[in-house]
C-alpha cells in the first residue's frame, strides 16, 4: 500500500517508515495494528502499573475520505491495564457499553488486545475511494480528565475534544496517519 510523505512523518516516538500499522478488513470492519516497534506499555507507563495503579488508555480510530479536512468515521475506545504483580502479567477491561476483558497477559499480549479489540464500521463507505486513517492512542492522567474518564455516559463529543487537548504533566500520547488505501485492496 502506497505511503504518503505525511504519514511517515506524523509518527510519533521516532518509528522508521517499515513501521507503519497494517489495516485488514475484518466483516465491515476496519482494523488497525500498532506498529511492530510499537511499545506503550513501558518506562513510566510500566512503572505506574507497578506501582499498582490501573491505567486508562484511550484508543482513537479517525476515517477521512480528503485527508482530515473532514472527518467520515470516528471511533474513541477505552481500556483499563493493570498489572498483577504476584503474576507478573497484566489484566485489559474494554469499557463501554458491551464490557470486555481479559487477563494472565504478557506485555505485548495486552497491547495487541486492545488494538484488536477496537475499530471502524465500514458501512456504506466505497471500497474504490481514498481513504486515510489516523489513529491517537494516549494514557489518560485522572488530574486531566475531570473524573469523566469513567462515566459510562461519556459521550463522543466530549471524547473529541478532550483528544484536541495537550496533555499535562508526563502523561503520554502516540499517534500516526496511514493512507491513501482502499477498502477494497485491504487484506480480509
Amino acid at each position: 500500500m502506497p505511503v504518503s510523505r505525511r504519514s511517515a512523518l506524523s509518527i510519533l516516538g521516532g518509528a522508521p517508515l517499515w513501521a507503519l500499522p497494517e489495516l485488514r478488513h475484518d466483516d465491515g470492519v476496519l482494523r488497525v495494528s500498532a506498529p511492530g516497534n510499537l511499545h506503550f506499555i513501558e518506562g513510566p507507563v510500566l512503572k505506574r502499573l507497578q506501582d499498582g495503579a490501573g491505567l486508562v488508555f484511550s484508543l482513537q480510530l479517525t476515517l477521512s475520505t480528503d485527508q482530515f479536512r473532514t472527518v467520515s468515521r470516528r471511533q474513541v475506545e477505552r481500556f483499563v491495564v493493570s498489572f498483577d504483580l504476584w503474576e507478573e502479567k497484566f489484566a485489559v477491561t474494554r469499557l463501554g457499553l458491551v464490557k470486555q476483558q481479559t487477563s494472565h497477559l504478557s506485555r505485548d499480549a495486552a497491547e495487541r488486545w486492545m488494538f484488536d479489540h477496537a475499530g471502524l464500521s465500514l458501512h456504506g463507505l466505497r471500497g474504490d475511494s481514498p481513504n486515510w486513517v489516523r489513529t491517537e492512542l494516549r494514557v489518560d492522567d485522572p488530574r486531566d480528565s475531570g473524573g469523566f474518564i469513567l462515566d459510562p455516559s461519556l459521550t463522543l463529543a466530549r471524547l473529541v475534544d478532550w483528544f484536541g487537548r495537550a496533555p499535562r504533566g508526563e502523561a503520554s500520547r502516540w499517534a500516526w496517519e496511514r493512507g491513501p488505501f482502499r477498502l477494497n485492496e485491504l487484506e480480509r
